[in-house]
């Protein structure tokens, strides 16, 4: 029954199929070959109230390797009550300072806690043009023993320059379940600043935990089709090498081209080429040239789309099957997928 005044609630399902066959074990880089599959299903429930604010809640069921049931799991659960200017969120949602935060370039001391299947309570709000967010964690680390961890966000802009400041409090020196590392359990605080001069967008940064600190510059400045990008960092620790990233990207019609390098040659390429009639081309090189890549996708329309790739990672270090810009499994891949 519905009451007068009160909207309906909305509830929406989405999900994805995937079948294919794959020949190679991507721990191991042995010709293993097999037929794999997983389904996802995506449910979410959202509520206009009276008072302006939006009660709303999602989650996400997978299936893995068509087990019928035995690796049936609920993950990604949030519950969330938002208006235009405030919100609380409670679930597998993104950390206060995790949420503000965006390096400059590649900064070694910037490591703020990913959420990742941990529950995080955040509530955000506006105040003075400035979005405020202050989130409380509770993870388990590998001692068994639990501990709440606190983190802070606040972006907003002040004429022409944009600003973002980070805080997140001193957790544990032990490794979590949720892969964060020891580093990122440290206290660590960073500021960034960001303005456009002369068509350029220009970013300055720094951010300083306890192993030192990091000061960044990264320019962005495109031309027609073609955008480049250069950063460098300088590293406080005595040990640590700056590091400096350039990054060139065109795109122009049907074709795709994305070049990045760093000091150490860590180089990559991609390559996208729209073949026309749904068909698509993707070629590249990452891991400074040590993982390689092609694959061609054909969209059959209402959702489906087959796939055939090829992938090589010649030191096994992707043993997540996830190899370069699209994320291929490691060998010949044959994959029919579908979007409901």
């Amino acid at each position: 029954m519905m009451t007068a005044g009160v909207a309906a609630a909305e509830v929406t399902f989405s999900g994805t199929a995937n079948f294919g066959y794959n020949d190679t074990d991507a721990t191991t880089g042995a010709s293993v070959g097999a037929a794999f599959s997983d389904i996802d299903l995506n449910i979410a429930f959202s509520q206009e109230l009276n008072n302006g604010y939006t009660a709303a809640a999602s989650f996400e069921f997978d299936v893995a390797k068509a087990d019928q049931g035995a690796s049936f799991n609920a993950s990604d659960a949030v519950i969330s009550l938002t208006n235009a200017d405030s919100g609380i969120h409670y679930g597998d949602t993104k950390h206060g300072a995790e949420n503000a935060w965006s390096a400059v370039g590649s900064m070694d001391n910037d490591d703020f806690r990913v959420a990742d299947g941990e529950m995080v309570t955040r509530a955000d709000m506006t105040f003075g043009g400035a979005k405020i967010g202050i989130s409380l964690g509770d993870d388990t680390n590998i001692s068994g023993t639990e501990k709440d961890y606190i983190s802070l966000g606040i972006t907003g802009s002040a004429g022409s320059f944009s600003y973002a400041l980070a805080h997140q409090n001193a957790n544990t020196t032990t490794v979590d379940l949720d892969d964060n590392s020891a580093f990122t359990q440290q206290a660590t605080t960073g500021v960034r600043v960001s303005t456009t001069l002369g068509g350029a967008t220009v970013a300055l940064g720094y951010a300083k935990n306890d192993n030192g600190g990091s000061t960044g510059i990264e320019v962005s400045y495109p031309m027609g089709a073609l955008t480049t990008t250069a950063s460098y960092v300088q590293e406080g620790a005595a040990s640590a090498e700056n590091n400096w990233d350039v990054k060139v990207a065109y795109a122009e019609g049907a074709l795709g081209v994305t070049v990045a390098t760093d000091e150490s040659q860590d180089w990559n390429v991609d390559v996208s080429y729209d073949m026309g009639n749904g068909m698509n081309l993707f070629v590249g090189a990452d891991d400074g040239g040590k993982d390689t890549y092609a694959g061609v996708s054909y969209d059959l329309g209402g959702g489906a789309s087959l796939l055939a790739s090829y992938a090589n990672d010649s030191n096994n270090t992707d043993t997540d099957d996830e190899v370069g810009a699209k994320d291929y499994k490691e060998g010949m891949t044959f994959q029919l997928s579908f979007a409901f």
